[in-house]
């Protein structure tokens, strides 16, 4: 309760206070609100001290059409395609705000971003909520299977919030957003699964969420016709080929993955924001993206959709992602369910070396097409290079070279993924070594690697990954349930080789959190409880020597396992597993549902050990617990046996064999 009293003293006791309704804000959710609650934040800048801006209960309709627009570029979205961001709630240039809500709902009209806090100081966003009119993933639950005239059918409900008409020729289905009422047009239409890579279907009974191939879903190939029975439902044939994973109560969601034009909201070139009682009911675009930002908290938020619209997705992708943070990032009482990627993401960024300018200069360069267009580095930030074969230092770890001057990505003459970078020494001559004729070096800027706090947050019914954090400061993960994801709970990586999401850990501590692990019937991934994986240029793990985590502490956790594996772990120095207790999992059906099957691929179970040990060192197992019917084994290659210390009811079991 500590945080909640001293953010209620700071809005009782602060002078200045701002009502939005002042400026034609209607909390009755009737009038459109934007132009109003923009005014209001900007009068904020006129007041010295802390402001609290002030939001009477109630509902605050914000349209798209009305928003501010500004050229930001995101990091993880296809930010350089739609460089051009309508946000509904900006923030902007503002220092010691109170965003303070009283519980009120932002409900929001159109495909944009719904927040963004941009070059400001001490901003505290309190005690709100928003969603979506029409969220930008498509909802259609199983209703029931059958056949007529030698064609099997699918009847699939749609919630009412979905606006849709069956094209004539019965081939596809169009998909409508609301109206903006200043134009007169939908803000977007799309049709079908809308293009997706994938689809995500949720398994109500297992309370599981995974990813299938769009085939898999209603608008299959193998599709025939198209009919609407009524308002709400519809019934798609598909001649003798009716995808097997129709199953009534499957819910299956779909949006527009190879068009994520936005984050969801955004914290930009900040520092010191408070996110607390924020319940994010849907977000379109990739998530909450803290980038190049300095001290970020969330507090008591939930990432979950409103039970009363019988929705369920509730992120277009991942929930709160940090793409370069100094200072501290703090997740605290969170609770995150059905995204459709992953709820929590901390890491930097490896910018590759592409050209020596001089001495003291280089080129730079982001390589993932989702990175682009944002400066990486500033002046007086410290950098260290990386071989992108072994994820080794240049030099010395402890070595680093001070950034002295940049131009920045789409300045002078550089594209939008292009940076100049002159350092305080001179860059030795191997830091252009190429290989198959790309550089097989990269740079992290190590002034953006903020220490990470989780604890007791709730994870559940994700499709990816709970967790991923790769920083080298120190990250404490504790007392967090991860309930039912579909790949790692938790997942530390350091990638040079494909999205070049950086960091090489140094001091994690994950500790008394619980972790759920049911079978999800896939054989491409994993769902280990926690994973360790890098992944360096050719996906090669150094010999144990050269491990490139570690200092990793994994101590007084429960984990309930149906299959797979409690922890899989490559190229770590170091790693200490203490005091754990192994349960055998049975995951409860909920019979209110139809019973459904998961996939239909190969699980690829038979080679799946407890423990799974790739090219590390130091590595020790003692004092933990395991069920009496849980038989525990163990692997490890590309390391010496003296490399591992057994020393518990692990060792019995291993005698045993």
């Amino acid at each position: 309760m500590l945080r909640h009293i001293l953010i209620e003293d700071a809005v009782k006791g602060c002078k200045q206070k701002i009502n939005v309704t002042d400026f034609g804000a209607d909390p009755s959710g009737q009038l459109d609100s934007t132009e109003a609650i923009w005014q209001a934040f900007e009068s904020a800048k006129a007041m010295e001290g802390q402001v609290v801006i002030d939001f009477p209960y109630g509902t605050y309709q914000l349209q798209k059409g009305s928003s501010q627009v500004r050229e930001y570029h995101t990091s993880n979205t296809d930010s350089m395609r739609f460089p051009h961001k309508p946000i509904a709630l900006l923030l902007e240039d503002q220092q010691d705000v109170i965003i303070n809500g009283n519980g009120s709902l932002f409900m929001i009209n159109g495909d944009c971003m719904a927040l963004a806090v941009v070059r400001s100081k001490n901003v505290t966003l309190n005690n709100f909520s928003w969603d979506y009119s029409v969220p930008t993933t498509i909802e259609m639950t199983v209703m029931a299977t059958g056949e007529v005239n030698g064609e099997q059918f699918t009847d699939f409900s749609i919630p009412v919030c979905f606006s849709y008409s069956v094209d004539e020729d019965g081939r596809n289905v169009n998909w409508y957003s609301e109206i903006d009422p200043k134009s007169g047009k939908h803000y977007w239409t799309d049709r079908n699964h809308k293009d997706a890579w994938v689809i995500v279907v949720y398994h109500p009974d297992r309370n599981i969420t995974r990813r299938y191939s769009p085939d898999a879903g209603p608008f299959s190939e193998a599709r025939t016709k198209i009919i609407q029975l009524n308002e709400s439902t519809i019934r798609i044939f598909y001649g003798k080929d009716r995808p097997i994973l129709h199953q009534k109560d499957l819910v299956f969601t779909f949006c527009s993955t190879q068009r994520r034009d936005t984050a969801g909201a955004f914290i930009w070139e900040s520092s010191d924001t408070v996110v607390e009682k924020v319940n994010v009911h849907y977000m379109h675009g990739f998530g909450w993206l803290t980038q190049l930002s300095h001290n970020v908290s969330f507090y008591n938020c939930s990432f979950k959709t409103r039970e009363e619209r019988g929705l369920f997705t509730s992120s277009f992708a991942d929930s709160i992602h940090v793409s370069g943070a100094s200072g501290h990032v703090h997740i605290e009482g969170c609770s995150f369910k059905l995204a459709h990627d992953d709820p929590i993401n901390v890491h930097g960024t490896f910018t590759r070396v592409e050209e020596r300018i001089d001495e003291r200069t280089l080129k730079l360069r982001y390589i993932h097409r989702q990175q682009g267009g944002f400066p990486q580095y500033y002046r007086g930030n410290e950098v260290v290079f990386y071989r992108r074969d072994t994820l080794t230092p240049i030099c010395r770890e402890d070595q680093r070279y001070t950034v002295t001057a940049v131009k920045h990505p789409g300045e002078d003459d550089n594209d939008l993924q292009s940076m100049i970078v002159s350092f305080d020494q001179e860059i030795p001559n191997n830091i252009i070594e190429k290989e198959d004729g790309e550089s097989l070096v990269v740079a992290e800027n190590v002034t953006y690697t903020p220490t990470v706090h989780i604890k007791n947050n709730h994870f559940e019914a994700i499709p990816t990954r709970g967790i991923l954090c790769t920083t080298s400061r120190k990250v404490l993960i504790e007392q967090n349930t991860f309930k039912h994801m579909t790949m790692d709970g938790i997942f530390i990586s350091n990638d040079s080789q494909d999205w070049y999401e950086s960091g090489p850990v140094r001091d994690v501590t994950i500790r008394s959190n619980t972790f759920y692990v049911a079978e999800v019937g896939h054989a491409d991934w994993r769902n280990a409880a926690i994973r360790i994986f890098p992944v360096t240029k050719g996906n090669q793990i150094p010999p144990s020597e050269q491990a490139i985590h570690r200092n990793i502490r994994i101590e007084q956790n429960e984990f309930y396992m149906e299959n797979e594996s409690v922890l899989v772990v490559n190229s770590v120095k170091q790693l200490l597993f203490r005091n754990n207790t192994i349960h055998l999992y049975t995951p409860e059906i909920d019979t209110r549902f139809a019973k459904t099957e998961i996939g239909g691929e190969n699980k690829g179970n038979a080679d799946k050990h407890t423990f799974e040990f790739n090219g590390c060192q130091d590595v020790i197992i003692e004092v933990n617990k395991f069920d009496e019917h849980y038989k525990p084994t163990l692997s490890y290659t590309n390391m010496p046996a003296e490399n591992m210390k057994v020393t518990d009811m692990l060792e019995k079991f291993l005698n045993e064999e």
